[in-house]
């Protein structure tokens, strides 16, 4: 990983396990455990590994312990994180090496948290992804808290928790600004021109026809006037006749 690896801290428990490992270990095997911190020095963690697995599996009661941890280191640098901790899950109750394994497993999940936020920001991420990565950094720091509390005078383990708990608001940081913006509302469609008012039925309205308006001919205005003027004698005249029909019935004419 780019990041700076928080596993540099334990260069000075990877010296002490090694002095502790050779004795522990029959002398048959001393060797093999030397020759893997070796590779170990020299970055050669794949071959570090297979050596002290091996030795696990042939000698798994010869320095048993210190075999798991720096097998579990090794694994760690080659970015196999659940390898890791399979190897120490063992000696998490065990009360002389608990603290160590709490370490490790610390680092473990600061590697699930880191590969995590990368597929968080993948374009096809899982809806997951970042609740796992704030999962796995909220795991390291309650690891590293336990170290701090079995053994406080711990340094690389307390400068562990701090950088782990910058991480943490690093991450919530990462993950709120990451959320998917609310989905942008569709402009609304623009209304339509108000209507203008009216007090009529729409079905009693008349449509006036667009007409000519050309100037009449003297005959066609005098044929305009004798309509007008026949109009007017039958309104008269439909006017008297009702006046006289209500007179004979007895009821006024207003």
């Amino acid at each position: 990983m780019k990041r700076p690896m928080a596993i540099m801290a334990l260069t000075v428990t990877l010296m002490l396990l090694s002095s502790q490992t050779q004795q522990g270990v029959a002398p048959t095997s001393a060797e093999v455990v030397s020759q893997a911190l070796i590779d170990y020095r020299d970055a050669r963690y794949e071959q570090a590994l297979a050596k002290l697995s091996e030795q696990l599996a042939t000698q798994p009661q010869a320095g048993e312990a210190h075999l798991r941890l720096n097998a579990s280191l090794c694994a760690l640098r080659l970015l196999h994180s659940r390898d890791a901790e399979e190897l120490v899950a063992p000696l998490v109750d065990d009360e002389t090496w608990q603290a160590e394994a709490a370490f490790l497993l610390g680092l473990a999940s600061n590697q699930h948290a880191e590969r995590a936020v990368v597929a968080a920001k993948l374009a096809d991420a899982e809806p997951m992804a970042w609740v796992m990565a704030t999962r796995a950094i909220k795991s390291a720091e309650l690891q590293f808290r336990r170290v701090v509390t079995l053994r406080p005078d711990w340094a690389p383990a307390v400068r562990n928790l701090e950088r782990t708990k910058r991480r943490r608001a690093g991450i919530d940081q990462e993950r709120a600004a990451a959320k998917a913006p609310d989905a942008k509302k569709e402009d609304a469609p623009k209304p339509e021109p108000p209507k203008p008012p009216t007090d009529q039925d729409p079905t009693n309205q008349v449509v006036i026809p667009e007409v000519a308006t050309a100037p009449l001919s003297a005959n066609e205005l005098a044929e305009l006037q004798q309509r007008v003027r026949e109009l007017q004698n039958k309104k008269v005249r439909g006017r008297q006749q009702r006046s006289r029909r209500n007179a004979l019935a007895g009821e006024r004419d207003w």
